[in-house]
């Protein structure tokens, strides 16, 4: 260890080099993590808002909710705690006067359903064509009282509460009722038990036998894997974290290694001095560790830094101190 660190604090401009090196693959690394983090919460945040465990579809819409269609008396179907009814529309929110647009996610379900999010100012649904709104669209301008509409409907509805921040598919949530969200849609049918919705959600249920009509079961981690490019996205972003990990591991075995080649002669004359290999390779992972430290403070790059400086053991070993010495 003390061999190592010796030699680093003489070699100041090699080993910090390679040092700022991993700095800047670090930071690649940490950007992806956060990019993908962020795209993750922003895919799913509302759905793990939810606290649901299941998630029940049309057998034919391909686990998608968007393609999905039910109607409330499926419903039938269905036994357990906690079932909510649930109509997804996405489109551009928009005030009368068209001075504020916004890309959102809309979703209708009853009123005194666990999927209605809480209240933090205004209040809750309690009559027809009312909006709740994430605190993200206040933060953009919306204000309880505004009327607004979504997509290209020309049917009005007006904002009467806001609650904490919340994302799906990367676009602020806003939540009506079942009926309400209907209108939005254009379907004419509003009212009554053969209204259509998109899915049912669940904290706990099952199906009450073996005939339950064009529906599937699905497990809440399949739905959000299911949510549309989420999966690929985060294969894509994950794949590039990975690579800058195998990157880092080459980086740091080509320098090490070929440092070990260029010491070779000072490798033989410890080694005559009865310094073993041991020793030697210890003083290599210590070097390759500190430069680790000093430019990074990833476990995942740090151990990439040991087996880089591994990689020279072979060359470390086989060195005859005659033939090194010359």
């Amino acid at each position: 260890m003390y061999l190592g660190l010796k030699e680093m604090g003489h070699e100041k401009l090699r080993y910090g080099l390679l040092s700022g090196v991993l700095l800047l693959i670090a930071l690649v690394v940490f950007m992806l993590a956060g990019l993908a983090n962020g795209l993750s919460n922003g895919n799913r945040q509302a759905v793990d808002q939810w606290h649901a465990q299941t998630v029940y579809l049309n057998k034919d819409a391909n686990q998608t909710l968007s393609a999905s269609q039910l109607k409330l008396a499926d419903q039938k179907h269905l036994t357990g705690d906690d079932i909510a009814p649930l109509a997804s529309l996405s489109g551009t929110l928009r005030t009368t006067n068209n001075r504020l647009k916004t890309t959102a996610s809309a979703f209708g379900t009853t009123r005194d359903s666990f999927l209605m999010p809480k209240v933090l100012t205004g209040h809750k649904i309690n009559g027809k064509n009312q909006l709740l709104i994430s605190a993200a669209l206040k933060d953009k301008g919306y204000h309880l009282g505004q009327k607004v509409r979504i997509g290209t409907t020309d049917h009005y509805v007006t904002i009467v509460g806001t609650f904490k921040a919340s994302t799906y598919s990367i676009a602020p949530t806003v939540y009506t009722d079942v009926a309400t969200l209907n209108r939005l849609k254009g379907n004419p049918v509003t009212s009554g038990d053969q209204q259509p919705v998109n899915a049912f959600v669940t904290k706990k249920s099952h199906f009450k036998n073996s005939k339950h009509g064009d529906m599937q079961r699905l497990s809440i981690a399949t739905f959000i894997e299911k949510l549309p490019g989420y999966s690929a996205e985060q294969l894509t972003l994950n794949t590039m974290i990975y690579f800058l990990f195998v990157i880092a591991l080459a980086v740091i075995g080509i320098f090490m290694f070929v440092l070990t080649l260029q010491k070779q002669a000072l490798f033989g004359v410890l080694k005559v001095q009865g310094i073993g290999t041991k020793h030697i390779l210890a003083a290599l992972l210590t070097q390759s560790v500190a430069m680790a430290i000093i430019g990074i403070y990833s476990i995942a790059l740090l151990l990439a830094a040991v087996v880089g400086a591994l990689l020279s053991w072979r060359t470390v070993a086989k060195i005859d101190p005659v033939v090194a010495i010359g």
